[in-house]
């Protein structure tokens, strides 16, 4: 009975401890590693962030700061000319973009009636030109005074709008000045421009013949521009001077803004694109004319 007391007593005793010191030993419970550390969660794989697409820049301020907001290089051949370019533009949608504010398309209905009358014959029948074969061309430029205008506009030969686009492109980037680049059709004289370069208006496509004579000019096939033409006047071999307010600026040994000659930015651009000057010719000197075939 003593050792059964005993081993009753000791039972309890171990109960009680085991009450006391917790309900499980590490030996009969899951295995604690302590050396394992915590393994970090994977970083989570951040994929790169949509980009936007670019806003086309808004057509340059009329202000002397502005700067064209352009992607073609002044620089290009004529090959890579935005005519060569996006021929297949043309056919879709009837219109080339070079840059902001410079571009051309085919001759709309209010065109057609805007120069039917004034620099397109009424008649239209027997021309050696039709619509079709020309493009209205919008471009920018600098004044006289470095304000920029986005609201030049001509019209000429659809084989050499690419041209057009480029040179003036190129003049824009270099602020080259004009007092205004706006069709003859808006001085509202039929068959002639007297009134548009006695206001040195820059212009193109004019249905007419040369001066003094009875050939056409090559203005009626949209292939010559007259560039300033007060202050770079025709001098004719008789010594009248057109248009005759621009008598002063006949004396090309005077130095001014916009005047045309070898060293002229305007003579070199044309020159680069297979342009032919009229200051060039041996008799009569055109120095606002410049034409793609040299006439």
């Amino acid at each position: 009975m003593k050792r059964t007391h005993h081993g009753i007593f000791l039972v309890f005793i171990g109960a009680i401890l085991a009450l006391a010191f917790g309900c499980a030993s590490p030996a009969r419970d899951v295995p604690m590693d302590f050396t394992a550390k915590a393994t970090p969660a994977a970083a989570p794989s951040l994929s790169p962030s949509p980009t936007a697409a670019p806003r086309t820049p808004s057509p340059p301020p009329e202000t002397p700061a502005s700067t064209p907001a352009a992607s073609h290089t002044p620089a290009a051949s004529a090959e890579a000319s935005p005519q060569t370019a996006t021929a297949e533009a043309e056919a879709d949608t009837g219109r080339v973009t070079l840059a902001d504010g410079f571009y051309y398309v085919k001759l709309d209905a209010a065109v057609k009636k805007r120069i039917t009358g004034i620099s397109y014959p009424k008649s239209g029948k027997n021309l050696k030109i039709t619509y079709d074969d020309l493009r209205y061309v919008r471009v920018c430029y600098y004044d006289f005074d470095g304000k920029a205008h986005a609201d030049g506009e001509l019209i000429v030969n659809k084989k050499v709008a690419g041209d057009v686009l480029n040179i003036f492109h190129e003049l824009y980037e270099a602020k080259y000045p004009f007092t205004s680049i706006k069709l003859v059709d808006d001085y509202g004289e039929p068959g002639d421009d007297a009134l548009s370069m006695a206001a040195n208006n820059t212009s193109a496509f004019n249905y007419r013949n040369v001066s003094g004579t009875k050939s056409l000019s090559m203005h009626s096939y949209g292939e010559a521009i007259d560039i300033n033409p007060r202050i770079n006047p025709y001098v004719k071999e008789n010594g009248s001077i057109v248009p005759a307010n621009g008598k002063k600026y006949a004396d090309r040994t005077l130095d001014f803004p916009g005047k045309i000659d070898h060293d002229d930015l305007c003579y070199k651009v044309f020159k680069k694109y297979g342009w032919s000057w009229g200051g060039d010719w041996k008799t009569s000197k055109d120095y606002q004319h410049f034409s793609k075939n040299g006439k």
